[in-house]
């Protein structure tokens, strides 16, 4: 409701009123307490259309119900897939240069080697953190490493989803629901939006005790344990984009009989979550895959 609507119902209610209608009853005394409800209530929420991938950040923030309607309508959809397209790779390039950050000033580095190479029996393990003391802060971000991981975790988590989109298509399918592929991926790009935002913002709650690692002395196994929380952040942020994704699909149980919606529903949410659990193993797979590749 705009601000003249809002003017027009105060200069009406408030007018004083003296005189009865025509067929003599008494005059309608003016409801001050809904013009006080209208004069309080909030302005309508800024839409994406109109303020662009900063209108769309405030409804991930303020209002993911009102997100969830408006990624139904058709006519938007277009517009909406390139903006959590872009909102996703920039959250996280910006968590892969923190981590950069992070690990170059603790003067370790990941070495990642071939699960082969594990199977065999050669390596203990697929990554331990080498010691690179006698580098600077600048030698990762000279000689590619900084920008591999960059690339490896940007890709790799927007990869999986593409790699995830038929079976979730067809899980929905199968749950009854009267879906296209187009309501699948902005679904599934809106929940990847969404773990972008959580994860910039936890991301300077961990710097803080990531970058502390470098200033006091502490064992390897710690300083190890710390560094590795950072690699999987990704993945517990992306708790809240999996949350997300099962609102947003839950949602379109409307769009079955409404005789059977109850009982189809609750399979619905069980396939959503089977979803996830899919996306959960395929993901740090991928990305460990491509940060290997890279590495060479």
């Amino acid at each position: 409701m705009n601000v003249e609507t809002l003017q027009r119902i105060h200069e009406t209610n408030h007018e004083p009123t003296e005189t009865s209608s025509d067929d003599g009853t008494p005059p309608i005394p003016p409801d001050f307490e809904l013009v006080n409800r209208l004069e309080h209530a909030q302005p309508d929420m800024i839409q994406p259309a109109e303020s662009g991938s900063l209108g769309l950040l405030e409804l991930i923030l303020k209002a993911p119900e009102q997100l969830d309607r408006l990624i139904r309508d058709p006519a938007r959809q277009a517009e909406l897939l390139p903006r959590f397209l872009g909102i996703s790779l920039v959250g996280f390039t910006f968590f892969g240069v923190a981590m950069s950050l992070v690990l170059s000033t603790s003067t370790v580095w990941p070495q990642l080697f071939p699960m082969e190479a594990v199977v065999a029996g050669r390596e203990a393990t697929p990554m331990r953190f080498a010691a690179s003391s006698g580098n600077s802060l600048l030698t990762h971000w000279l000689n590619g490493d900084a920008w591999r991981l960059i690339a490896a975790y940007a890709v790799g988590l927007i990869a999986a989803t593409g790699i995830c989109l038929p079976s979730l298509y067809f899980y929905s399918l199968l749950a009854g629901v009267r879906m296209t592929m187009m309501d699948v991926v902005l679904q599934s790009l809106k929940s990847k939006a969404v773990a972008a935002v959580t994860l910039v913002g936890v991301l300077p709650i961990y710097a803080t005790g990531g970058l502390a690692i470098a200033i006091f002395p502490m064992p390897d196994y710690w300083r190890d344990a710390v560094l590795l929380l950072g690699l999987i952040l990704p993945f517990i942020a992306g708790t809240a984009g999996t949350y997300s994704l099962f609102r947003g699909l839950s949602g379109f149980a409307d769009t079955m009989p409404e005789e059977r919606r109850e009982r189809r529903s609750c399979f619905l949410q069980q396939l959503v979550l089977s979803w996830a659990a899919c996306y959960t193993a395929v993901t740090p797979v991928l990305i460990f895959t491509l940060w290997q590749k890279m590495q060479g």
